[in-house]
């Protein structure tokens, strides 16, 4: 991430199978030991006793981190006393960071970029009349590391944490290194080489570039993970090497138009047109708050829309690993959550825009996470709840940890965000929409089949029996507690969430084995036959949906997590035509949820209210989403983004994933048989113009639209 100060630029160098820690499997024979007891208590409604049995005795160790790998940093010293012209830019359309600045009759341009066919970082620093003082250059690294500069060249080679401890987790040694020879830890390797018009000289501190008007940083890197399974012994230092060797083969304007090419092929599929405004003009501060204010910016929300895609494109291709809480920016060893992959919402909310966005090429890492997980997640079904299939909880990270999260301490109360048993399910509802969107029989049948049976089986033999109903237990309502008796607890049974998912899961499935014509009719029969018996949602005494499968009352009313909401959005089993009940009892139950959210709540309701067909209040959603913040401490409430459009408080990106997913539900929808267009614009979006979204059955839409009327509306292949 480059951060835009030329006097002193400090650009954050990540790579995505960077993280602490090492293969390792935390699954415990004594989880399912507790497991009936457990569910005793909670049908008892003994909750006390039983959170006690989970935070004791069902969790396992906490997740790895994403690890920052280096820091790259140049001085130029003749702007630090202030600039009389700045101009800081993203060009979201070839992918190019670029800062212009004027001092003292001289014209200064810093261009960057991340090339996904070369793999390399390059970014070239300009003066038309030339750098008075020249430019300094070093490489560093908050991990363990060692530097050795060349000619033209500087390399870094680091080594991992072999543990790190989550940043919300006291503890005395929270980072924990072995030697260099010793780690089971990642290796790595960073190189940079510079070119230019003008004179070089290395020295222990770095490279200094003399008497230039332009210096090109190449940098390049490569480290020792394989898989998830395998000790990361791979050669990366002479990859690196090779790397960087390819990369200076071609000139800035080759690389440049490779890159560029490679990321239009992919960011321009998409069009879209609300309109334009004076406030076009201004920067993105005044822009965000005047649009706060309530002043009309429509092509700022085309921008945040694009936005979403753009991240998706930057940090989700194939051969990367999926996107973390983060993306792929992270700047500190200890991130917050540990920068990792929470499955409760956060990675797949990255990935709801992708069908729909017409990036479907871009959940390919997440396809790889997904088999891996489930790979991982067989032992655990097998050994923690002695059942088929496999099972995920709450946190994964890059070793696919799939047992629950915690330290078994008495004082570390994990409930009810660590178990949580849904992960995989929902996992399937991606699965099923690729199917869905692309109709690819050869996916379905050779990739998700078997990936969505092997889950569905899991959750046959996870159920339990319990007044005449097949119910999940223990269950959580993901982050929020209920009140029963004066206490708050997390943990019941057949929250609403899960039945939503449990029966999107088994009727995707049961129309699985219909496409393929009935391969396993045994495992379809028993599905079909636990269908009938899932509860259905419950409608509470204020009109709402409820959370839990009896109506207690919530500890945080106004809680960030929709979970009762699934199966309106993303789901699609609540719609207002075939279920206008349960439809109204969704948006009460929403209502009640307040107006305090997070950017990613702030984006899940957008689409909860498309679905809903209320395009009033999605477009308010999407206004206040926009909120300008310039803190980056935590907040559940009110959290907002930053000026340069990443969800704040602290850095996440599944918001803005969200915001493109739930403008484009405005725009678009084909949940339900018929196809949707413009189901839930508002009012002041007149005029406009959509084209290549992507609806379910392999098809892409152009809309257009006046004085509120759809002028053209065409779906083609």
């Amino acid at each position: 991430m480059m951060l835009g100060n030329l006097a002193k630029e400090h650009i954050w160098l990540n790579e995505d199978t960077l993280w602490s820690g090492k293969p390792g499997n935390y699954n415990d024979p004594e989880v399912y030991s507790h497991l009936q007891k457990v569910r005793e208590l909670i049908f008892q409604k003994r909750f006390k006793e039983g959170d006690e049995i989970i935070n004791q005795h069902m969790v396992g160790v906490w997740n790895e981190s994403y690890m920052p790998m280096a820091d790259l940093e140049f001085t130029i010293p003749e702007l630090n006393d202030g600039l009389e012209f700045y101009e800081r830019t993203l060009d979201l359309g070839n992918a190019v960071s670029q800062v212009l600045a004027e001092k003292n009759g001289r014209h200064y341009s810093c261009r960057g970029f991340c090339s996904y066919p070369d793999q390399v970082f390059l970014v070239r620093l300009a003066c038309e009349e030339g750098f008075k003082e020249g430019i300094q250059i070093s490489l560093s690294s908050q991990l363990h590391h060692w530097t050795e500069t060349g000619e033209d060249q500087i390399w870094l080679t680091g080594w991992c944490p072999t543990r790190v401890e989550p940043d919300y987790y006291p503890s005395e040694k929270p980072i924990r290194y072995d030697t260099y020879d010793d780690t089971p830890a990642i290796k790595y390797a960073v190189g940079l080489q510079i070119r230019t018009d003008g004179t070089v000289k290395a020295s222990e501190e770095g490279i200094t570039v003399s008497d230039c008007s332009a210096a090109e940083i190449l940098l390049t890197s490569a480290n020792s993970f394989i898989s998830f399974d395998q000790e990361p012994k791979a050669e990366f230092k002479h990859k690196a090497k090779e790397r960087l060797r390819k990369a200076v083969m071609f000139s800035y304007d080759e690389l440049s138009e490779r890159h560029t090419e490679d990321h239009k092929q992919l960011f321009e599929r998409v069009e879209i047109d609300l309109g334009h405004t004076e406030n076009e003009e201004l920067y993105m501060e005044e822009r965000m708050k005047g649009l706060y204010e309530g002043e009309e910016d429509p092509e700022l929300l085309c921008t945040a829309f694009q936005f979403g895609r753009y991240l998706m494109i930057a940090g989700s291709r194939a051969g990367s690993q999926a996107l973390n809480l983060q993306g792929i920016w992270n700047d500190s060893i200890r991130p917050r959550w540990s920068s990792n992959y929470t499955v409760n919402i956060n990675l797949q909310m990255n990935y709801w825009a992708a069908e729909t966005g017409n990036l479907s090429e871009c959940t390919e890492p997440l396809w790889k996470f997904i088999e891996e997980t489930a790979r991982a997640g067989e032992e655990t079904a097998k050994i923690n709840y002695h059942c088929r299939g496999w099972a995920a909880h709450h946190n994964i990270d890059l070793w696919r940890h799939t047992t629950a999260v915690g330290s078994r301490k008495k004082d570390t109360d994990v409930l009810p965000w660590s178990f949580w048993l849904m992960s995989g399910g929902w996992f399937c509802q991606h699965i099923w929409e690729h199917y869905a969107f692309t109709g690819d029989q050869s996916y379905l049948r050779d990739y998700a089949y078997q990936l969505m049976k092997s889950c569905a089986l899991f959750y046959l033999d996870f159920l339990a029996e319990h007044d005449g109903k097949l119910v999940t237990c223990p269950s959580s309502s993901p982050e929020n507690l209920f009140v029963y008796d004066g206490e708050c607890h997390g943990m019941y049974y057949s929250c609403t969430m899960d039945n939503q998912i449990l029966r999107e899961l088994f009727s995707n499935y049961l129309r699985a084995e219909e496409a393929l014509g009935y391969p396993d009719a045994v495992s379809a029969e028993e599905v079909r036959q636990a269908l009938r018996r899932i509860p259905d949602d419950q409608i509470g005494k204020n009109g709402q949906i409820q959370e839990w499968y009896e109506d207690f009352e919530e500890n945080d009313p106004e809680h960030r997590h929709l979970s009762m909401l699934y199966g309106l959005y993303p789901g699609n089993e609540i719609t207002p035509d075939a279920s206008p009940q349960l439809a109204a009892a969704a948006r009460i139950a929403l209502e009640r949820r307040g107006n305090k959210s997070t950017p990613w709540s702030r984006a899940w309701k957008i689409g909860i209210y498309a679905r809903l067909g209320d395009g009033e209040q999605a477009a308010e959603q999407l206004r206040q989403f926009l909120q300008l913040t310039e803190s980056n401490e935590i907040s559940y409430d009110n959290g907002g983004v930053f000026s340069n459009l990443f969800c704040a408080r602290p850095l996440q990106i599944d918001g803005a994933c969200g915001f493109t997913a739930g403008m484009a539900e405005m725009l678009v929808q084909s949940h339900t048989e018929e196809i949707q267009y413009l189901p839930a614009i508002p009012s002041k979006w007149k005029n406009g113009y959509v084209r290549g979204l992507r609806i379910r059955g392999n098809q892409e839409i152009e809309i257009e639209w006046k004085d509120g009327n759809i002028v053209k509306a065409e779906k083609r292949p």
